[in-house]
């Protein structure tokens, strides 16, 4: 397997896009964490400023954006100029910073101070913009100090701004070192499986035909000396020929089991029709063990896109396995729910154990005793349905087993 083959690129496209998204959600908590944080220092850097101009009683050395109104004795807060400085008609001066907006003096507030009341912080909109008066008395004057909010406003801008543009920068790099990093990754994983497929295949073709022959001979020996040989020669003959099948089936499972990822055909598959027929094939094993078996549900086409040959498979494996298990009935129903395909496998049996319910469909899995099952049948129904992009699960049945499978419909399945 190179790193131009498109499961490669595709295994590492999924893990950059997951990583860019863990980075990005990451740097998104983080910017918003330091705009908080950068917002509260301001707020009280300005609450700083403000007590600091307070304390002053000239708006000469006042910080930039910062406003300082004084009023000098208790009768200024009656009257006086709105800007600039000024003597109130009763003789109290208000004392007014240049180029400060019309309407900025709170004199309510002032007011109140100078009745003894400690000192007012207000938030106040004067010309559709915001401010921070904080008024408080020194002796005989009251200095009101006056902050512009949009100080704030705009450094808080500046700051997301540049965060935004090195996050963005940051995310980018990470996003290209991830996927340089993943692809590396899975280089050596994806060898491996390639390894393993070429291994299981090699072998399953090596031992298929010694396999073939060994059970060509058993039948021949079987039918042509059956009556020359002792009785119990001719069962340990039978014997050895279903277990040369049950290994040849055992090969067949790994093969499909060793390339679980190879891409499926998109045609449109009927998969009533494909079930039929499945249902029809194996309704003989079924009556050799004395099962019956039954098909139930909708009769019309539901039609899937993917691989018939591989729906097909998983269908017989899928009732091989109730047949296995039934006491006496397996029954396959088939419904259309939405756009949906449902396929449930019913029989009568024990039904699966608690133990193995929870990984029923992982390889090599299974309640029977050793020797008489691969333990691949649900793995690979499990890897068919996910490869049909369906889902599959074992539903609890008070009178065995039942096994659903849901396949979504294409578009030339709806009636």
């Amino acid at each position: 397997m190179t790193p131009k083959q498109p499961e490669l690129a595709r295994a590492s496209a999924r893990l950059t896009v997951q990583f860019a998204a863990l980075m990005a959600l990451l740097l998104v908590i983080v910017l918003g964490l330091v705009l908080v944080l950068f917002k509260i220092s301001m707020d009280a850097v300005t609450e700083k400023d403000l007590w600091e101009a307070s304390q002053l009683d000239t708006s000469q050395i006042a910080p930039s954006g910062i406003f300082v109104t004084v009023f000098d004795g208790g009768t200024a807060v009656g009257g006086g100029t709105a800007s600039g400085s000024g003597t109130a008609s009763d003789g109290g001066t208000v004392t007014v910073p240049d180029g400060q907006p019309a309407g900025l003096v709170d004199r309510d507030a002032a007011r109140r101070v100078f009745a003894g009341d400690d000192p007012v912080v207000r938030e106040r909109t004067v010309a559709g913009r915001d401010y921070t008066t904080r008024t408080t008395r020194h002796g005989d004057r009251v200095v009101q100090v006056t902050a512009e909010g949009h100080r704030n406003e705009e450094s808080l801008r500046r700051l997301a701004y540049v965060l935004l543009l090195a996050g963005g920068a940051a995310l980018g790099v990470a996003v290209l070192a991830a996927h340089v990093m993943a692809r590396r990754a899975i280089r050596p994983m994806a060898e491996a499986l390639a390894g393993q497929r070429r291994f299981v295949a090699a072998a399953s073709h090596e031992l298929r035909t010694p396999l073939t022959l060994l059970s060509t001979r058993a039948q021949l020996l079987t039918h042509q000396h059956r009556d020359d040989v002792p009785a119990e020669v001719a069962a340990a003959l039978d014997e050895m020929t279903r277990d040369s099948r049950t290994v040849t089936r055992i090969l067949d499972d790994l093969l499909v089991a060793a390339d679980p990822r190879t891409a499926t055909d998109d045609d449109p598959v009927d998969l009533v029709a494909t079930t039929d027929a499945v249902v029809a094939a194996m309704r003989e094993r079924a009556q050799a063990r004395g099962i019956a078996l039954d098909r139930s549900g909708s009769a019309e086409r539901a039609v899937v896109r993917g691989s018939g040959a591989a729906l097909a498979r998983l269908c017989t494996a899928l009732v091989a396995n109730a047949i296995d298990y039934a006491g006496t009935a397996v029954t396959v129903r088939i419904a259309v729910e939405g756009r949906t395909t449902v396929v449930t496998v019913l029989d009568d049996g024990p039904g699966f154990a608690p133990e193995i319910v929870g990984h029923a469909f992982a390889p090599f899995v299974t309640g029977r005793p050793a020797g008489d099952h691969s333990g691949l049948g649900l793995a690979i129904v499990a890897e068919i349905v996910r490869r049909h992009h369906g889902r599959v699960h074992i539903r609890p049945d008070g009178h065995g087993a039942a096994v659903v499978v849901r396949l979504p419909l294409s578009a030339s399945g709806y009636p």
